[in-house]
């Protein structure tokens, strides 16, 4: 089914939504800060000139899932589910300075990303724009806890990604710290300065937090990455 051409975005307002084999606008499961829910496997993502996820919202699983526009790929507030998709290719206009990431939670709880390729490759604009990063986790509006990174490819852009993920640890949010964060066998991509992003692989990951966990990440060309 190809739904691109009857609307801008499906706006899920229930729970049991199941999205199947079809090609989609943005979703956005936000109404009721997490009465609605979706399920969307084996389609494409398209949400154009949009500025927020493409994936947006709560309780929305996806997989195998090709996720373009929007000014992130996938924006979880809790309960999310991300299994062997592609996020690339985010909405980020000349003249705006916005960040893009691939996946990105700004405060929630219970996500699993595992098995991806997520590549945020907006470039630096003439209003540094561009991209934060592959994985991004900050405690702006609730605390970030129970994430599981696992078994993904972070791919470089030595242009505009400060690092391939942020961690989580934020001393200058209100909700500063992170906990039960697991990064587990994820491969990141040197790229074209051998550091993932433009500063380097992973930043704001607190090894002594509650819960959490790095082990078994690596680069693609061998060697362990340590946060």
């Amino acid at each position: 089914m190809d739904a691109t051409g009857a609307c801008d975005a499906l706006v899920i307002q229930t729970t049991g939504v199941v999205i199947d084999k079809s090609l989609v606008p943005r979703v956005e499961s936000t109404m009721g800060d997490g009465d609605t829910s979706v399920t969307i496997t084996d389609s494409d993502v398209r949400a154009g000139r949009w500025s927020d996820g493409a994936l947006w919202g709560y309780n929305i699983s996806a997989t195998r899932v090709d996720v373009t526009g929007g000014q992130h790929s996938f924006h979880c507030n809790d309960n999310c589910t991300l299994i062997d998709s592609w996020l690339h290719d985010q909405y980020n206009p000349d003249g705006q300075s916005y960040h893009n990431n691939a996946f990105i939670s700004n405060g929630g709880t219970n996500m699993l990303v595992r098995h991806n390729t997520l590549h945020c490759t907006a470039i630096l604009n003439s209003q540094d724009g561009g991209c934060t990063a592959d994985v991004s986790l900050f405690g702006d509006f609730d605390p970030i806890s129970h994430v599981q990174i696992d078994n993904n490819l972070l791919k470089a852009n030595a242009s505009s990604i400060s690092y391939c993920a942020y961690g989580g640890y934020s001393p200058s949010k209100p909700f500063p710290i992170a906990t039960y964060i697991e990064f587990t066998n994820n491969v990141f991509e040197r790229g074209t300065n051998s550091r993932c992003g433009v500063y380097g692989p992973i930043t704001a990951f607190q090894k002594g937090a509650t819960g959490n966990v790095w082990t078994g990440n690596v680069w693609d060309k061998g060697g362990a990455v340590n946060p």
